[in-house]
């Protein structure tokens, strides 16, 4: 069974993937914890967690997801070439890719949105501040259009690409491990089986 990177940054947030990782521990699918480096790396809840690997001892054959999470302040990682360069590895349409809350602000970054549609804990203004543009977010379902409109199903699937906005986090972890094929237990997080 291929393994699931899970690039961890400052103040990534815990939660977010929480349900993801304990979906994947009950398939007995096999994650490797990415970070810069093999630091402790301080979740926005508190938690040090230390990394498996470093961005660089990826080895791309060995994996078919990744799965990037929000965090308190993301920017440290987007303006990271190291990181985004890290994250441009797992594009391509036979890897699936799970990201979160802010956290598709790297693929905005990586050029791997282009054309796609997906939500971001986000909004356009606040993007179009940091360089993107309107041609970058075309296909963007920011934070406050959720709260305006939300999507019924909780997250987006684009091609290979999955995204939602922090409170949608169980429905994305879901989405993600049916995407990937392995064994889903949605009553055990809440939620209804689908018939």
């Amino acid at each position: 069974m291929k393994k699931t990177a899970v690039l961890i940054y400052d103040q990534f947030c815990n939660f977010e993937f929480s349900v993801a990782l304990e979906m994947f521990a009950m398939a007995e699918k096999p994650i490797v914890i990415f970070a810069k480096d093999k630091n402790p790396v301080r979740s926005e809840e508190g938690l040090r967690v230390l990394p498996d690997k470093t961005i660089d001892e990826l080895e791309i054959e060995e994996y078919d997801s990744l799965i990037l999470t929000g965090a308190m302040d993301i920017r440290e990682a987007v303006e990271d070439e190291d990181i985004i360069s890290f994250v441009k590895k797992f594009d391509g349409e036979d890897i699936i890719i799970g990201a979160i809350s802010i956290a598709p602000v790297l693929l905005l970054k990586a050029g791997m949105l282009k054309g796609k549609c997906f939500m971001i804990g986000a909004n356009q203004e606040d993007l179009l501040e940091e360089g993107f543009t309107m041609e970058d977010m075309s296909g963007m379902q920011g934070w406050d259009d959720n709260l305006k409109s939300p999507i019924p199903e909780g997250y987006i699937v684009s091609d290979n690409i999955i995204t939602s906005v922090a409170y949608g986090f169980v429905k994305w972890a879901v989405a993600i491990g049916r995407k990937l094929g392995i064994e889903v237990y949605p009553e055990s997080f809440g939620m209804e089986e689908e018939s």
